[in-house]
């Protein structure tokens, strides 16, 4: 009798530890849905499309005395304008990248440069708002504003598919100058694609090197300048046009209206990019203003780009 209760024990406490380790097992979540601690390898999005300004200051794009709602955020996709969600994750697959809502996350910005500035280096301008809500029933919330300025280094391939290289659009040597008609012209139309206004940087002999906009593009061939500084014609010039280029400085207003945002900005020319604790957001807006390219020291086209921090 003894015996028979001494098994019956053991086979109850079998039964609830394999119970305990059935609940443990359900209850465990699966490693690949965690966010790794490791976001090195976090790759960039777009947040906001390229284009011009949104409008011409922050108030007419959002008026927070009528629409400081989440009913009133740009319903639209980015690709069209529109904000940027952060989602739980991030594609699919092998190629899935998970993100944490409310992780930082680091915005690189950039635009077109369309005149030079009077210490010939490219330096326009362009003003923008980093806006952002929580969910569905949260108000809009100004995260930072301030202005950006774009240095040199060209945006070669926009990192988010990699299929708009609007940068390097030409890079040709063995360019024939004409100094008295600041005509550069060659002979395979390298020259297609550029407008006026976009910026090229030329060296060669008999002219100064340097950095000069593009008054007309009279055909695939030839294209004049402005403000050439040049003694003579030579036939061994080089034409390099990036008309995007990173913003290398980034300045804050001082009244930015979030507890964690830094900037780290470049002395060089290089790339400049803020970081901003998303805590508690799940959208995320860059409303763009003073980035008309028909304005003298304007930017234009400027696209914004980030990735988990």
């Amino acid at each position: 009798m003894k015996r028979v209760m001494k098994t019956g024990r053991t086979t109850t406490a079998v039964m609830l530890l394999i119970v305990l380790i059935v609940f443990l097992i359900s209850t465990v979540v699966l490693p690949v849905k965690a966010v790794p601690l490791d976001t090195y390898h976090s790759g960039w999005k777009l947040i906001r499309e390229t284009a011009d300004e949104d409008g011409a200051a922050f108030g007419a794009v959002y008026d927070l005395t009528t629409s400081g709602d989440f009913a009133h955020k740009d319903s639209s996709t980015v690709a069209n304008g529109g904000p940027y969600q952060i989602r739980s994750y991030y594609g699919g697959g092998a190629g899935t990248e998970y993100q944490s809502v409310g992780g930082a996350w680091a915005f690189a910005l950039c635009g077109k440069n369309y005149d030079v500035g009077a210490d010939n280096t490219i330096d326009n301008t362009f003003s923008f708002n980093i806006i952002g809500w929580s969910r569905i029933n949260g108000m809009l919330q100004v995260i930072a504003e301030g202005d950006c300025v774009l240095g040199t280094q060209a945006v070669i391939t926009y990192p988010d598919d990699g299929a708009d290289a609007l940068g390097a659009l030409v890079d040709e040597s063995s360019v024939t100058y004409t100094d008295n008609t600041n005509t550069f012209t060659v002979t395979n139309k390298s020259f297609d694609g550029t407008v006026a206004g976009m910026m090229v940087y030329v060296t060669g002999s008999d002219l100064t090197d340097g950095y000069y906009a593009i008054t007309m593009v009279t055909d695939a061939n030839n294209i004049i300048c402005s403000g050439m500084s040049s003694s003579g014609n030579n036939t061994d010039s080089t034409v390099q046009c990036n008309p995007v280029f990173w913003a290398d400085t980034i300045n804050l207003d001082e009244t930015t209206k979030w507890p964690s945002v830094a900037v780290y900005n470049s002395g060089d020319n290089e790339m400049a990019f803020i970081v901003v604790d998303m805590t508690g957001l799940e959208w995320v807006q860059f409303v763009v203003y003073d980035a008309l390219p028909e304005e003298t020291g304007e930017a234009g086209d400027v696209t914004v780009f980030g990735r988990l921090y």
